[in-house]
């Protein structure tokens, strides 16, 4: 079984202003686990495990997936939690981007993994980047909701997607291993 994603790849040149971030969020690694920096992207269908035929048709037809053509330019802007700030699972940063192109790529990835019998995500498609992950029966209070509730309007800094990937995911107890297997470049 291999454990896939499809994913817009956050550029590097976005990882200095957020380095802060990951630096203070790392501290508090009793109740978080901070996402490395290596690992930023805003996924945009999660496969998850794929048997071995499933794996192989996915990643050979990959770069034929019919995506809208051109970087979309993006701010990464504001800090949040979901489900919510007083019982978080996930601390997010936002982002500011051309709504209709992504929504396109977005039904472009879901007619594709469709294909594949993957059922079609009903929620609207809310894209973000994970800075980090709560751990299991853990609240945030103190500083770190004084980080997160002060960050709430932060402007980290402009970029643009400029590629579509598909990433293999090995789950370790130090974190996971993600592994670009294929990328579309917009």
């Amino acid at each position: 079984m291999t454990r896939l994603f499809i994913a817009l790849p956050i550029d590097r040149e976005l990882y200095p202003a957020l380095q802060p971030v990951y630096e203070f969020f790392r501290s508090h690694d009793t109740i978080l686990k901070a996402v490395s920096p290596e690992h930023y992207h805003i996924t945009v269908k999660f496969l998850g495990e794929c048997d071995g035929n499933i794996a192989n048709a996915i990643e050979s037809t990959f770069l034929e997936i019919p995506i809208p053509s051109g970087d979309i330019p993006i701010v990464l802007t504001g800090m949040g939690a979901f489900p919510d700030i007083k019982r978080p699972n996930v601390i997010w940063a936002g982002l500011e981007t051309d709504a209709e192109r992504i929504s396109l790529l977005h039904k472009c990835v879901e007619r594709y993994a469709a294909n594949f019998r993957f059922k079609e995500e009903k929620r609207g498609y809310t894209p973000h980047l994970t800075l980090a992950r709560v751990k299991s029966g853990r609240k945030i209070s103190g500083d770190l909701l004084k980080f997160v509730e002060k960050n709430r309007n932060m402007r980290f800094g402009e970029s643009a997607f400029r590629r579509l990937s598909l990433f293999s995911s090995k789950l370790t107890p130090d974190g996971p291993i993600y592994t670009e297997l294929k990328a579309i470049h917009l």
